[in-house]
């Protein structure tokens, strides 16, 4: 009598081992390509915003304010416009209905309706989808203790940003009053009721980056709710020049940020209140070790970084992108965040 052909168990256990085998071969390798896919779109990302500033310029020949903040016009000065530079490029980016909805005159500026609702949108251009932008990362600090983000205040989520422009080498948010100062072309704009010709001007163009816009960092990523110190890393250092590649002014406080917390990285890209909504410095390298943190709002010590694996994309200030590895020379990065201190650096091929 003929038997029935088939697989006997120890046949079975083979196949299924092969087929785990080829399986756990191909998993890295998908998940590779779709972080390649993920890392390409990002890059578009930063390209279009370098053109989008670029455009900018060309209408108003300077470059956006970080924010505006008005002086002697009756209201409080830290709660007034703070509507951050993003907000500012949405002609350029394709949003002009949405710009136009904008009340920029509005007090407070994030919260003059009808601003709340604008507020809350998620706008593709400003986020990396590398990064899911709930915030809670998780991250082993220098000490070794893991420690995790918040998340970004509900009040602006999913209006969250992963794009941030550049202060330079420094450890605050220069205002405009003092463009000698400024080391970064992102600085505070001041309305002045009393001084007309302080008008919401007076930020840089493309013609203050004296170092090259071709050496000169203009934006950079961030991670939405990165772990942060809430300490001013002013107060420990002083001068951004007695920050060094081991020490920026963030070490020693215990008091980190938590919770659904508005001061999270990258909470808004509508909202200019808080430096960390819109702002990284290079006195830390990319996916630095050390820690970020801030307090005040004119303060700020936050790294460029990214999920991307070993580095940052960043944009110049031609508009062209780069990748940039976390094992860049803490000099050279530092001073391809200045536009005008006369150290001209490149990035390594």
């Amino acid at each position: 009598m003929n038997r029935k052909k088939g697989f006997t168990l120890v046949e079975l256990l083979v196949v299924i081992a092969i087929i785990g085998v080829l399986v756990g071969l191909l998993l890295p390798a998908v998940q590779a390509a779709r972080e390649a896919a993920r890392r390409m779109s990002c890059g578009n990302n930063l390209k279009q915003l370098g053109l989008a500033l670029h455009n900018y310029h060309d209408i108003f020949n300077r470059l956006p304010p970080a924010r505006v903040r008005d002086q002697n016009c009756g209201t409080d000065t830290w709660v007034t416009s703070n509507i951050g530079w993003p907000a500012r490029i949405l002609p350029q980016i394709e949003q002009q209905p949405l710009y136009d909805q904008i009340n920029f005159e509005g007090y407070p500026g994030w919260n003059a309706a009808p601003n709340p609702t604008i507020r809350n949108l998620a706008i593709p251009a400003f986020r990396c989808p590398s990064d899911p932008g709930s915030g809670n990362l998780p991250w082993v600090d220098v000490s070794g203790v893991r420690r995790t983000g918040p998340a970004p205040h509900g009040t602006y989520a999913p209006g969250t940003n992963n794009y941030h422009g550049s202060v330079g080498h420094d450890n605050q948010l220069r205002v405009n009053t003092n463009l000698g100062a400024v080391r970064g072309w992102l600085v505070e704009a001041r309305s002045n009721c009393n001084n007309p010709r302080q008008r919401n001007n007076g930020t840089p163009g493309l013609r203050d980056f004296l170092d090259g816009t071709s050496n000169t960092l203009l934006l950079a990523e961030g991670l939405i709710g990165f772990p942060a110190r809430q300490v001013n890393a002013r107060d420990a250092v002083g001068n951004p020049d007695n920050v060094t590649p081991e020490l920026n002014g963030c070490e020693g406080a215990n008091n980190w940020l938590g919770g659904a917390n508005d001061r999270a990285r990258g909470t808004s890209w509508f909202r200019g209140y808080n430096p960390q909504e819109f702002a990284f410095t290079s006195l830390m390298t990319p996916n630095s070790r050390l820690n970020d943190c801030m307090n005040n709002t004119g303060d700020l010590m936050h790294a460029a970084r990214s999920l991307h694996p070993g580095g940052v994309q960043v944009t110049m200030a031609d508009a062209s992108t780069q990748f940039v590895s976390e094992t860049v020379d803490w000099f050279v990065w530092k001073f391809l965040g200045g536009t005008k201190d006369g150290e001209v650096v490149q990035l390594p091929n």
